[in-house]
C-alpha cells in the first residue's frame, strides 16, 4: 500500500539518506566537551559560595558552555536513536520520509509550512545546524530536515519551492 501511495506522488527524482552515525559522533563529543565545562565549573562554583571568590562571570560562562553542550549532546543523542533508517525521497508531487518503523507519505498539498532556521557558519556546519528546516504538516505533525542529511540545503529549497507552488 506504501508503495502506491509513493507511485502517485509521480516521477521519483531523489533520495537523501540521514547520516545518523555523524549525528552520534556530534552528539557523543558535544556532550564531552559540555561534561568538560561542567567538571569545570563545580570546584570553581564551590569557592564561590565557601569563599566568596569573585569569579562569578567565568563560572557562569562555563556552567553556560556545560549546559548547551549537555543539551546539544542528549538531544542529538536521542535524535540518533529515533531516527535510525532516516531518508527523505523526493518525488514530483510530494516528499515521501521513512524512517525504521515508520513511512510518511506526504503530497505537497499535505505539508501546512517550511521554515528555515538554518545557522551557516563553521559550527552550524559542524553540528549539522547549516540546514535546519522544519516541516509542519496539516495534520499536525512535523519533519525535521537537518544538516545531516545529505544535498540538505538543496532539497530544502526545493521542498519549500514545491510547497508555495501547490498551496491554496
Amino acid at each position: 500500500m506504501v508503495r502506491e501511495a509513493e507511485r502517485a506522488l509521480g516521477v521519483f527524482i531523489s533520495n537523501h539518506p540521514t547520516d545518523n552515525a555523524r549525528r552520534g559522533r556530534v552528539a557523543i563529543g558535544v556532550l564531552l566537551v559540555g561534561l568538560a565545562f561542567a567538571a569545570a565549573a563545580t570546584p570553581m562554583t564551590f569557592a564561590i559560595f565557601a569563599e566568596r571568590a569573585h569569579a562569578v562571570r567565568l563560572t557562569g560562562l562555563l556552567w553556560g558552555a556545560a549546559l548547551i553542550g549537555i543539551y546539544g549532546g542528549v538531544s542529538n543523542g536521542l535524535r540518533t536513536l529515533r531516527r535510525h533508517g532516516e531518508i527523505f525521497v523526493l518525488r514530483e508531487q510530494g516528499l515521501v520520509y521513512r524512517r525504521t518503523g515508520e513511512t510518511r507519505v506526504l503530497p505537497w498539498t499535505a505539508i501546512r509550512s517550511v521554515v528555515e532556521r538554518g545557522q551557516d557558519h563553521a559550527l552550524g556546519r559542524l553540528m549539522g545546524w547549516d540546514v535546519h528546516t522544519v516541516i509542519r504538516i496539516r495534520d499536525g505533525g512535523r519533519l525535521l530536515l537537518t544538516g545531516y542529511t545529505e544535498d540538505a540545503a538543496r532539497l530544502a529549497i526545493a521542498i519549500r519551492t514545491a510547497v508555495a507552488a501547490n498551496t491554496p
